[in-house]
């Protein structure tokens, strides 16, 4: 009878040392599975660059098609700015081209007198009034065709027109011929150059280079030393304002990669100046991943800790290889618990777009 009691007893000491040992080895291992497990943070795809797209010179600026959430590829022309166009007056041949992208006009002008020259085709031009001509051929027209012949040489001749009339002076511009400067010359209206046609005379003299000018600074010159040109050839684009630090290239606003233009700031027709912020842009290949990281998991992660980021809109594809780059010093809630965000870079595909909500995992 005592012998069974004991028995008995022994037993439930021995089961209830069983359940313990079992409770400290399930719990040892809920423990280091705990340790051992992976967790998650909810975020979304954000800029990790912005670009102000900046205007290099004032102007109005004029329509355009793109639209905030467009991307841009790398030399697109994304806004363009009215320029003054100069051009040719006449037909002729540049010369004097001091003047160079950058250049402010005034100062040119002050220097040489000119942006460039440009020496008309009409070499020659003539000066003289109708005092000598019969009553005929006192009424003259601007714009009429007339004939001119050397007085002290028959076999020099020429032609022109009238470019000037004021009262019994007028002008004429020698467009053909073979006449010299400073050569008497007498005026006809046949190119018979009978007596009775015969309307003036005068000296003949040289038809001065025309001054090229125009006002702000020099965006590109388009002509080049000894260029033949035709009249209403552009010469050259003139901006307003200074070009500090001006570059051909532009290389300032130049978009080396795609990027998603996030914001404009500007209308078309706007009048802008001179380093005016037009837009922003986010480049495509140097966005990231923000997630929200609660207080209580700050010692599981740390920078440079692989991640992987799966993309919620993108189940189709295979989970994205990511590194943390930065978690925030200064959290962004209120609540009692706080919360930091967490910075990942991850592989960019065509497929990715900004402000997609992703989910990140630590990587085992």
């Amino acid at each position: 009878m005592k012998y069974g009691f004991l028995c008995r007893v022994a037993l439930a000491l021995l089961a209830a040392t069983l359940l313990r040992t079992m409770g400290a080895v399930a719990f040892a291992e809920e423990t280091l599975i705990s340790s051992h497990s992976t967790f998650s943070m909810t975020g979304k795809v954000v800029a990790g660059e912005c670009i102000s797209l900046t205007a290099q010179y004032g102007g109005r600026l004029l329509d355009y098609t793109v639209r905030t959430g467009d991307i841009i590829q790398s030399g697109q022309t994304v806004f363009s700015i009215e320029t003054t166009k100069v051009y040719a007056p006449c037909d002729g041949i540049i010369g004097g081209v001091r003047v160079q992208p950058g250049d402010e006009a005034s100062f040119m002008l002050q220097q040489y007198g000119a942006l460039m020259y440009l020496e008309p085709d009409s070499l020659l031009k003539i000066d003289t009034n109708t005092s000598a001509a019969n009553d005929d051929n006192k009424w003259i027209h601007v714009g009429e065709t007339v004939y001119l012949r050397s007085v002290s040489a028959n076999g020099r001749t020429g032609a022109g027109y009238v470019t000037r009339v004021d009262g019994k002076s007028f002008s004429v511009e020698i467009t053909d011929g073979n006449l010299r400067v400073a050569e008497q010359t007498s005026v006809y209206r046949t190119n018979s150059y009978a007596y009775d046609s015969r309307i003036g005379t005068g000296k003949t003299v040289r038809i001065n280079p025309v001054a090229i000018t125009g006002e702000g600074s020099v965006l590109t010159v388009l002509v080049t030393e000894g260029q033949e040109v035709k009249r209403g050839d552009v010469l050259a684009e003139l901006v307003e304002g200074v070009l500090t630090g001006y570059t051909v290239n532009d290389e300032e606003n130049e978009i080396y990669s795609a990027a998603i233009l996030c914001d404009i700031a500007v209308r078309p027709g706007q009048q802008v100046s001179a380093g005016q912020v037009l837009a922003t842009l986010h480049p495509l290949d140097r966005l990231q991943v923000e997630a929200d990281l609660n207080e209580l998991d700050l010692e599981r992660i740390q920078v440079g800790d692989a991640v992987q980021v799966e993309l919620l809109g993108l189940k189709a594809s295979a989970p994205l290889d990511g590194a943390v780059i930065a978690i925030s010093a200064l959290s962004h809630t209120e609540t009692s618990d706080a919360e930091y965000k967490l910075y990942v870079t991850f592989p960019v595909n065509d497929a990715i777009r900004e402000g997609m909500s992703v989910t990140v995992s630590l990587k085992e």
